[in-house]
């Protein structure tokens, strides 16, 4: 079953990073809450997502210039600042695992202390992959590298900073499988949509990092639909004889290979690559293949299948 995660708690419906939003998203039934920790000046883990606390408090100033006592006055929409402390004992009382994103270096060794020998489920992200490599000689807990693009290999990232899934802004179907292969789990971010987050798990998705895990329940509850030939609506999508559904979703996305796609520019003016009219990887021959040799690359399934 795919993770529901609430991004800043259910920022949706209360504000972000606040005690009250991760009990919000407790009562839509997230499996996760997803956290931002900053330090602040007297050396206190604190939720906070921005570098000041004008955003999201009545105050201004940023962060590591305030004391725990100055933030924790201010208002927060009518909550107050928390503590990763009071964050970590919440979830752990709802029976919520808890996300950490580390906003700065530096903070391996204070975030290990305060997450390791507690009997909650952890996982602590960072855009500082260093920072995640580091906590894993710190502490036994599991990691996630996040990613805002699609760098040229995601998969590699994730696996030198020895993390344990991706946090992608951006996914294709290739991401999915490949990350997979290698035992690492892929969590979109942030999916607002019913009808975006139905296709995301379809394609492969182990969860998915929301705003409103309230909206997105009942499509990470409905069992992931068979698209064999049995039973794909879309068979066969390019009708021709013999095709089968081994990979609708082709893993070589963006192959950018001249004979078997082209760039297209969409209404909105995007030039992406399109491979529609592609049959390649649909023959049963490359198909089966493929799925041995899942490091192929275009010109052998090409080879292959002129024989």
């Amino acid at each position: 079953m795919a993770v529901l995660i609430g991004h800043r708690g259910a920022r949706a419906h209360f504000p972000e990073n606040t005690l009250k939003s991760i009990r919000a998203a407790a009562q839509c039934r997230a499996d996760m809450v997803e956290v931002d920790v900053r330090l602040s000046k007297d050396g206190v883990l604190v939720l906070m997502h921005d570098e000041t606390v004008d955003r999201t408090t009545n105050g201004q100033g940023r962060v590591e210039e305030l004391s725990l006592d100055e933030m924790q006055s201010l208002d927060c929409g009518g909550e107050r600042v928390p503590t990763l402390s009071e964050a970590a004992a919440l979830t752990e009382e709802l029976g919520l695992g808890l996300v950490v994103e580390m906003k700065e270096e530096g903070l391996e060794a204070l975030v290990a202390k305060e997450l390791e020998g507690r009997r909650g489920e952890f996982l602590v992200t960072s855009f500082f992959h260093y920072s995640l490599r580091e906590i894993k000689d710190l502490a036994d807990l599991k990691t996630g590298i996040i990613i805002s693009s699609l760098p040229i290999e995601p998969v590699e990232l994730a696996l030198w900073a020895r993390a344990d899934a991706i946090f992608a802004g951006r996914t294709n179907p290739r991401l999915f499988k490949e990350a997979h292969r290698r035992g690492i789990a892929v969590y979109p971010w942030t999916v607002n949509s019913t009808k975006e987050a139905a296709w995301l798990l379809r394609i492969g998705a182990d969860g998915l990092v929301t705003d409103d895990p309230c909206l997105l329940r009942e499509v990470i509850d409905q069992p992931i639909k068979d698209t064999s030939e049995r039973n794909c609506e879309y068979y066969p999508c390019h009708h021709f004889e013999g095709q089968v559904c081994t990979h609708c979703f082709c893993p070589l996305y963006p192959c950018k290979d001249q004979e078997l796609g082209r760039f297209v520019i969409t209404k909105r003016g995007k030039r992406v690559w399109s491979c529609i009219d592609c049959k390649l990887v649909h023959k049963p021959e490359v198909a089966k293949y493929l799925t041995e040799h899942p490091d192929a690359t275009t010109s052998e399934l090409k080879d292959l299948d002129r024989g």
